[in-house]
């Protein structure tokens, strides 16, 4: 019997002990209180308050020459650091795409000439890597030409593919900051004068 009462109370104090082991219930935090609306005399009251303020501002009238760049008025969103950054030949360059842009083109030598579909030339560098040129190509090494006094722009001139004829081609260089200037010519004939074919 004894044993028995002892087993009852063993497992009474198991069973309070297993459901004090359950999940742990989390609460939540209790919300902030909201701030109470303004009612509609508060709203009107405000207003009216700035209607007041705005009455003791001075009123400002503007011209067209308020709105022109000037030294006394300067563009706060203008950009100045083009000014201060040095252009080199390479950046200048990048105006267009050129092929064989390190070589002048007295060192370039034309090898091939292709006249059936899209006439097509190819000249070797001194490196003897080829280059495929197209009528409109530019080519060779540019010459720069300042535009605008001392602090204008240079403007990168370029040999250009003018005409692919069987047995020479027409290369041409044109300054288009001086269009009163004729361009100047050049052909390059596959065979010269002195080379054996």
């Amino acid at each position: 019997m004894q044993g028995s009462k002892f087993l009852t109370t063993a497992l009474l104090g198991a069973s309070v002990v297993l459901s004090g082991c359950g999940e742990e219930e989390m609460m939540a935090p209790p919300a902030p209180a909201a701030a109470p609306a303004p009612n509609a005399k508060d709203r009107k009251k405000g207003d009216e308050e700035q209607e007041e303020k705005a009455k003791d501002m001075p009123i400002v009238e503007f011209t067209e020459a308020d709105f022109v760049e000037s030294e006394q008025s300067r563009d706060p969103f203008r950009d100045y650091a083009h000014l201060f950054v040095e252009k080199s030949d390479r950046e200048v360059q990048k105006q267009r795409k050129v092929k064989a842009d390190t070589f002048a083109l007295d060192e370039l030598k034309l090898v091939g000439i292709i006249t059936r579909g899209q006439s097509s030339v190819m000249l070797t560098d001194p490196n003897g890597y080829g280059w495929v040129l197209y009528t409109g190509d530019f080519v060779g090494k540019p010459e720069l030409v300042s535009v605008g006094g001392t602090d204008g722009t240079e403007v990168a001139i370029n040999w250009r593919v003018d005409r692919i004829r069987p047995s020479d081609v027409v290369f041409i260089r044109e300054d288009t900051t001086h269009p009163d200037i004729p361009p100047t010519t050049r052909v390059m004939p596959l065979y010269p004068a002195g080379e054996d074919s």
